[in-house]
């Protein structure tokens, strides 16, 4: 059952909105990607819940992305359902004291403002950082020598069942771009971040010299997935691949950024397999360079 036959049942079983054969491209800030059978936004967790189980009934596989902004999906598209949080679980609240509670749907960017304006800081690393909150915090996002983790008080998650599980910081066993929502799987549904108070101001201040380096240092007007690689040990993957003389370099619609080596950038037109292709190339170029072997960090939905 794929496609627009189960779109109908999931309309008749949840909140949320249904569409089916949804182009993924509309949904990845690469603006690449075949379509998904089923794209699911659900309106809230209770509704999440829902569409778990009925998932379950029909034993549909499913993917949960958040705004796409680390993603590439492939050319032929998605079997089965993608759950896109972007968007919904995006209830924002100051629980006394420095403590926020905040949806996995939610705009990382948009949270930081929001506590800078509560005089609230700790997530001014995480200002120019895309995505959702649940995302980031899923991934450990980290920039300027801080990680989403370090905030962190305690997370709420469901089991791929529909079961709430809260994790304390300490039970995230987060590493480097990986927390164990990631490892076993989970669904993240809410973070509680634990900050500091500050003056507004100030928090904005330091919030604009981050975000006024990134676009300085990184393509931001050309649609990319952030980060092509994870950094090897002995410096970032874009040194590497910048000694290895790639800025530039093209597959099709898909170049090495000459802004930032480490971003593979869509020029207009490119597909998934022009990104696979020139990432190959740039791992392989690195390796017989270096002996570096790079890994990549955006993650590949689909076929």
């Amino acid at each position: 059952m794929v496609g627009t036959s189960l779109a109908l049942r999931l309309k008749e079983t949840i909140r949320g909105e249904v569409y089916a054969n949804e182009p993924m491209w509309r949904h990845t800030s690469f603006r690449i990607g075949g379509p998904a059978d089923v794209l699911v936004v659900p309106k809230d967790t209770e509704d999440l819940v829902v569409l778990l189980q009925a998932l379950a009934d029909v034993q549909a596989p499913f993917y949960v992305i958040g705004a796409g902004t680390n993603l590439l999906v492939v050319d032929e598209g998605v079997r089965g359902v993608v759950i896109k949080l972007a968007g919904t679980l995006n209830g924002v609240a100051r629980e006394g004291g420095n403590v926020v509670r905040c949806g996995a749907g939610t705009h990382l960017p948009a949270l930081c403002r929001k506590v800078a304006s509560w005089g609230l800081a700790g997530l001014e690393f995480a200002s120019g950082i895309p995505g959702t909150v649940g995302g980031a915090v899923a991934m450990n996002a980290a920039a300027y020598g801080w990680s989403m983790c370090d905030m962190v008080h305690s997370v709420t998650a469901l089991t791929y069942g529909g079961e709430r599980v809260v994790l304390g910081r300490d039970d995230l066993e987060a590493g480097v771009k990986t927390t164990r929502v990631l490892q076993e799987p989970l669904i993240l549904v809410e973070t509680q971040f634990l900050l500091r108070e500050d003056e507004p101001r100030a928090i904005l201040g330091r919030m604009r010299e981050h975000l006024e380096e990134r676009s300085r240092k990184q393509p931001l007007s050309v649609p990319s997935a952030g980060c092509a690689f994870k950094n090897p040990a002995g410096g970032g993957a874009g040194r590497f691949i910048d000694a290895a003389g790639l800025k530039g370099t093209r597959v099709g619609g898909a170049e090495v950024s000459t802004v930032h080596a480490n971003f593979i950038v869509n020029t207009g037109g490119a597909t998934a397999r022009d990104v696979l292709l020139l990432m190959e190339r740039v791992r392989d170029a690195v390796y017989d360079k270096f002996g570096v072997v790079l890994e990549p960090e955006i993650r590949v939905l689909g076929g």
